[in-house]
């Protein structure tokens, strides 16, 4: 079983994942990986992964019995090498779940979900490839699980991302998204959450409601504007080209948002994915579903985030924290923007 332990000096959860070392081409170099002959996740392979967790057919309607499997379009199967999972039989002689001491350190087991949504049977390798009706059927089963993650008592958190190719950290081609839901908080989870009910105290407004009114004053960084959604090159971006997708509601939550608000979402992500494509030569990216704390979900923190990977982190960003960024957002947004 992994392990959760805190580092007391930085306040940061590491999740200690013994069983990730039994991943395929775990630790080998990008430039050694090959194509897997089989993948696992196309149509016809499904005995290659763990059962489905659930499946749903192309008109949105739930497969009921393994006999129907063949008849998929989006699937939802367990990671099989997850860092976070339900707590096995043979970890019953291990101390029950819940903080605990070990010397100056806290540890807490990884009791948690790790699961995989499988937006296509077809061997797809970018959002960009999805049809309009997978795309917004995937959006859908990722709603989906959300709402499975947060009718678990033990899970605190949910974090719902796409990594796409190696240099995103996937280890296969056919995409895929992920939901990782945890026991534990971060703590900068935490401090994102209490930043942002403190300026709702202060000012009687989302700070992400303001922050897209302050973009579209602004103009410089707007990649897209619609009456839902902001789609913009935030002001501090971390990393060139990356793109944030702010509701433009108070109180917006995925979960329950309507079908035709997230819909539109979707078809935002695919759009920012084929411009990265297009005009970055198919970078690889991560897309993330950044939401509250289950206990605090009121959309004051639920927002939308994307970015190519150009740059590695080294030693200065990873020593303080401060991001160093070769793109100004305004000089990518100009370049994102859809020509007329």
């Amino acid at each position: 079983m992994s392990d959760l332990r805190l580092d007391p000096i930085n306040q940061q959860w590491v999740a200690i994942a013994r069983n990730r070392r039994d991943r395929p081409m775990e630790f080998v170099p990008i430039e050694q990986l090959r194509q897997q002959l089989i993948c696992p996740f196309c149509k016809g392979n499904e005995e290659e992964t763990p059962s489905a967790l659930t499946a749903y057919r192309s008109d949105g309607s739930m497969l009921l019995s393994d006999e129907e499997l063949s008849n998929w379009s989006t699937r939802v199967i367990p990671n099989r090498y997850p860092s976070f999972s339900f707590r096995s039989t043979e970890d019953r002689d291990q101390p029950e779940s819940g903080s605990q001491s070990c010397g100056p350190f806290e540890f807490n087991h990884c009791q948690g979900i790790q699961e995989l949504i499988i937006p296509s049977p077809r061997h797809v390798s970018s959002l960009s490839e999805l049809t309009d009706e997978e795309l917004k059927l995937s959006f859908r089963v990722c709603r989906d699980r959300l709402e499975h993650a947060k009718s678990l008592e033990y899970i605190q958190h949910a974090m719902l991302f796409m990594n796409c190719r190696l240099a995103a950290g996937a280890s296969l081609g056919h995409i895929h998204y992920q939901l990782l839901g945890t026991p534990v908080l971060s703590e900068s989870l935490i401090s994102r959450t209490t930043r942002a009910q403190a300026y709702r105290t202060k000012n009687g407004r989302s700070m992400l409601a303001d922050l897209a009114d302050w973009e579209i004053a602004q103009e410089a960084r707007i990649v897209d504007l619609t009456e839902n959604f902001c789609v913009v090159c935030p002001f501090a971006s971390r990393f060139a080209f990356q793109v944030w997708i702010l509701p433009r509601s108070e109180n917006f939550d995925f979960t329950s948002c309507d079908e035709e608000v997230r819909n539109e979402l979707a078809l935002h992500c695919r759009n920012i994915v084929t411009r990265y494509e297009v005009t970055l030569d198919t970078p690889a990216y991560n897309l993330l579903f950044h939401t509250e704390p289950f206990e605090s979900s009121n959309g004051q923190i639920g927002y939308f985030e994307l970015f190519p990977r150009l740059t590695l982190a080294a030693g200065f960003e990873l020593g303080t924290d401060i991001w160093v960024n070769p793109v100004a957002p305004e000089a990518a947004a100009r370049r994102l923007r859809p020509s007329d």
